[in-house]
């Protein structure tokens, strides 16, 4: 999608985010904060998700020629997650994030315009290390670093044949909270961004293209989690 387009949603909704979190912490008390959790306590979170992008082609060749002026757009995409955290103490969790793999078309922009590429599903398994702040309230603002494993799979080319997208490493980071809602049930929100490169490779004409996508993912979770 355009950059205009992105930054019509995704600050809507990292500004909602940031007044949650600036409530959260607001109610944040050493003197009478309670820790949530517990060491051992495992949480399994399934969540909405929605997918936003920005994405730059950053160089692209055909024939070995370069191809100026050339863009790409990646649509976005909704979908289901789901992550296990296991705590390590009352503020510390491992988590581990999954989920159905997005969907997106791809198409050129700018030289480009006009060449539908092709779609592709693809995903984030992240790993990350969370602290978990201890409050006042039945709310626990959290936040979270890691590593990333981008996943592609299922690319069809459509005017770009035999379409390729390499898997990709990223950093994720991560900023949410939790809402206690019984013992063990809780809701859920966060924000995922985890930056990427890919490579991409096919032949359009007859003729061999590579080329070298950055994409800037933005995750947006909501859901439920329990606790056991």
């Amino acid at each position: 999608m355009k950059y205009t387009g992105l930054m019509s949603k995704v600050p809507y909704a990292a500004k909602i985010m940031a007044i949650m979190m600036i409530g959260c912490f607001e109610s944040l008390s050493p003197a009478n904060a309670e820790p949530l959790y517990s060491k051992g306590d495992w949480l399994l979170g399934l969540n909405a998700v929605k997918v936003f992008t920005d994405e730059t082609l950053d160089s692209v060749s055909a024939g070995g020629a370069p191809i100026p002026g050339a863009g790409i757009d990646i649509s976005d995409d909704t979908t289901l997650s789901f992550d296990v955290s296991y705590f390590l103490n009352s503020s510390i969790a491992l988590n581990f994030f999954g989920g159905l793999p997005a969907s997106a078309n791809l198409a050129g922009t700018g030289s480009l315009g006009g060449l539908s590429v092709g779609k592709t599903k693809y995903g984030p398994a992240i790993l990350s290390l969370q602290y978990h702040f201890a409050t006042s309230a039945a709310v626990s603002p959290y936040v979270g670093a890691g590593i990333a494993r981008i996943l592609f799979l299922d690319e069809q080319g459509v005017g770009l044949a035999d379409l390729d997208l390499k898997d990709s490493w990223a950093p994720a980071l991560q900023v949410g909270m939790r809402y206690q809602v019984s013992e063990n049930w809780f809701a859920n929100a966060d924000i995922r961004y985890t930056p990427f490169e890919t490579d991409i490779s096919g032949a359009l004409g007859g003729a061999p293209v590579r080329g070298k996508v950055s994409v800037d993912p933005t995750i947006l979770n909501i859901g439920i989690a329990y606790r056991f």
